[in-house]
């Protein structure tokens, strides 16, 4: 049996477009948008995946563009309505540096993706962390990405096995903004 998904679409405008890097380093540009409904969630920010395809797309920012949850669940720019610019759209200039730690970025070879080759890099560790407290993975309550932002911040965690030495580390989390004694005993 084979199905298909109903496809949603709506009309939004792309205010900005900003890197983001992700747990093996992958620079994915994201298009902030004119939130707008779809499939009956409200949408804000739409995948623009990798640098050929913001090529193949020419998404400006500014631009009136058609984006689509197919299967109702990861949005993405499918089209821009280039009969509505005005002459106020912006190109984009893709980085040639990754934004969070200035390591210079590398493309995969023979590949599309552009990555920040640096291991220490803090976005890097940030969303490996974020991944690996997750639900899909170890599903550690408690410990969502604001979390993590202070722990990485304050140098609480510097890697996964950082995770399982914060109990030591009591007398330093009860400083942190929104942790008292029971957050930190719960996490």
């Amino acid at each position: 049996i084979a199905y298909k998904w109903e496809r949603y679409e709506g009309n939004s405008q792309i205010q900005d477009i900003k890197i983001q890097v992700g747990k093996t380093g992958t620079l994915t540009p994201v298009a902030h948008l004119e939130p707008v409904e779809i499939a009956g969630t409200t949408v804000s920010r739409a995948s623009l995946h990798n640098r050929d395809e913001l090529h193949r797309l020419g998404v400006r920012i500014g631009d009136f563009v058609v984006v689509e949850k197919a299967g109702k669940i990861i949005p993405h720019v499918v089209r821009v309505e280039e009969h509505l610019r005005n002459g106020t759209e912006r190109e984009f200039v893709f980085p040639t540096h990754c934004p969070e730690c200035q390591a210079p970025a590398v493309q995969d070879e023979g590949g599309v993706y552009i990555r920040c080759p640096n291991p220490n890099c803090p976005a890097q560790l940030r969303e490996t962390l974020r991944y690996f407290a997750s639900r899909a993975a170890m599903d550690i309550e408690g410990l969502g990405i604001k979390l993590i932002e202070q722990l990485i911040a304050h140098h609480l965690l510097t890697g996964i096995a950082d995770i399982y030495r914060l109990r030591d580390k009591s007398e330093a989390l009860i400083k942190l903004e929104r942790m008292g004694e029971k957050s930190v005993e719960n996490l």
